[in-house]
């Protein structure tokens, strides 16, 4: 079993490994990036201890990180430069192969950030266009929690999947998932292409993605939002993760008391629909609750999805007593 690491006020750093992936995702954001080999071992713990001083968590990202051969030296080389947590933003299917979840935790690996868009391989596999993605990353999960790696996972909310993600959330509770985020896409890299059959209408897909996250509540499962206007969230506004800003529409969005910590809108999505289903008499005036100390924990290893995730943006602990903290959640480089 991968070693208890105490509960702290995590500082999370993010550090890509490679551009190449193995899954075709219609909504890959990073997709279109200049292409690089896998960077070296020596040039990676070069970019770690850089980032050392001023985190004491990273995840490394891609492309996907479980194509990098060295990717269990690469773990190693984080605890050793001090990172108490280190964890990994992946599709899952590598860590079926035997021994190898294993593996990465004996390096020091202690959390996995999970890609899944639906439960099954009808909606899965649609989505990251590789039959048999599912029954691999349902694989991986299950050796990852066998190992005693804590999973967190990330779904995309699309036009195909909204409808059936309440079927999703005792899934995720049957499988120890500690918490789960719904991400409404940014257009980037291959969205561009697929916005019309991918991108949903946030007034038909947000009351599904929220029935589902109660219902993963009901389990104890954490919830996190990302990307959504707060005023299509309801209750749920107080479970948004911060996200860099997108677009605001001037009409609804002007005037808005929630403007400030409101993400916005995809600025794609405003050109073509509209600011219709957004209103400021529903966006929340007061400030919500701060996270515990357990939802920060869990809200640091939702990084983003590759460079487009929430940059230098800051999540705050509830207070115990304690000074209240900022968490920087920040890439390599900023």
């Amino acid at each position: 079993m991968c070693p208890a690491t105490p509960t702290m006020h995590p500082t999370r750093a993010t550090l890509s490994l490679l551009t190449d992936c193995n899954n075709q995702c219609a909504f890959c954001a990073p997709d279109g990036l200049t292409a690089s080999p896998p960077r070296d071992l020596d040039a990676l713990a070069l970019a770690l201890g850089a980032l050392a001083p001023a985190h004491d968590e990273v995840t490394l990202t891609g492309g996907e990180p479980t194509l990098h051969p060295a990717l269990p030296e690469i773990i190693a080389a984080a605890r050793r430069l001090g990172f108490r947590r280190v964890g990994l933003q992946t599709n899952g299917r590598r860590l079926r192969e035997e021994g190898y979840a294993a593996a990465l935790c004996d390096a020091g690996l202690t959390d996995v950030h999970l890609s899944l868009h639906g439960l099954g391989p009808a909606i899965h596999d649609h989505h990251t266009g590789v039959e048999g993605s599912f029954a691999e990353l349902a694989e991986g999960l299950a050796a990852a929690r066998h190992a005693g790696l804590t999973t967190v996972v990330t779904t995309v909310l699309t036009r195909s999947n909204a409808r059936s993600l309440t079927a999703l959330a005792p899934w995720l509770a049957t499988q120890s998932v500690a918490a789960w985020t719904v991400a409404v896409p940014r257009t980037a890299g291959r969205l561009h292409a697929a916005f019309d059959r991918v991108f949903p209408r946030l007034a038909m897909a947000m009351p599904h993605a929220l029935h589902a996250l109660a219902a993963a509540q009901q389990r104890r499962v954490t919830v996190f939002l990302r990307g959504a206007p707060l005023c299509v969230l309801g209750p749920f506004e107080a479970r948004s993760l911060p996200d860099a800003p997108r677009a605001y529409d001037p009409r609804a969005c002007g005037q808005c008391p929630a403007r400030s910590r409101c993400p916005g809108v995809d600025a794609r999505y405003l050109q073509r629909f509209g600011g219709d289903e957004l209103s400021p008499t529903r966006a929340p005036t007061a400030t919500p609750r701060p996270f515990t100390a357990r939802e920060l924990a869990l809200a640091a290893m939702f990084v983003g999805e590759g460079p487009h995730g929430p940059g230098a943006v800051a999540l705050q602990s509830a207070p115990t007593g304690a000074a209240r903290v900022a968490l920087p959640i920040v890439r390599e480089g900023t």
